[in-house]
């Protein structure tokens, strides 16, 4: 990958300008056409480089100021229509399966986020029903230390 790719990778891991034609603004500032810098970020859309292209919304800036971590003890046979449902959820921004050491059940994890207490607990509820774990956990935040987006360049 040559420095010009890596510096646009870098250029676009930050703001975007908030205009009709970002990408204009971008290829001005880059010395390249909108034309050639859009056909640059779909090739590597294509080659994998860039997985997916989209804003961050502050969630506690757009009223979503609820959330909470939950642990689910699901079982094996399960995970996928399990992790396939939850992941379904706009209110659930985080779902994983992880590897569960020893004497510990919880093998998923969701971040649920809502616009009040009741909107996050609807979803917990669902999920429970549907899925029957043998245990859940909720884990509610305390305070924030660092959030930040994962930046390469």
């Amino acid at each position: 990958m040559d420095s010009w790719v890596e510096t646009l990778i870098k250029r676009l891991q930050g703001d975007i300008p908030l205009v009709t034609e970002p990408f204009a603004e971008i290829a001005q500032e880059t010395g390249r056409s909108q034309q050639e810098l859009i056909g640059i970020i779909t090739r590597l859309k294509q080659d994998g480089v860039i997985r997916r292209f989209g804003a961050i919304l502050g969630h506690r800036q757009a009223g979503f100021a609820h959330n909470v971590l939950v642990m689910w003890e699901i079982p094996e046979n399960m995970v996928d229509e399990a992790g396939k449902y939850m992941a379904s959820f706009r209110e659930i921004s985080h779902c994983y399966l992880r590897e569960t050491p020893d004497h510990w059940p919880y093998n998923m994890y969701t971040m649920i986020h809502g616009r009040s207490e009741e909107d996050v607990n609807k979803v917990v509820a669902d999920i429970a029903a549907r899925f029957e774990p043998s245990r859940y956990r909720l884990v509610r935040s305390v305070r924030e230390f660092k959030k930040t987006s994962m930046t390469y360049y």
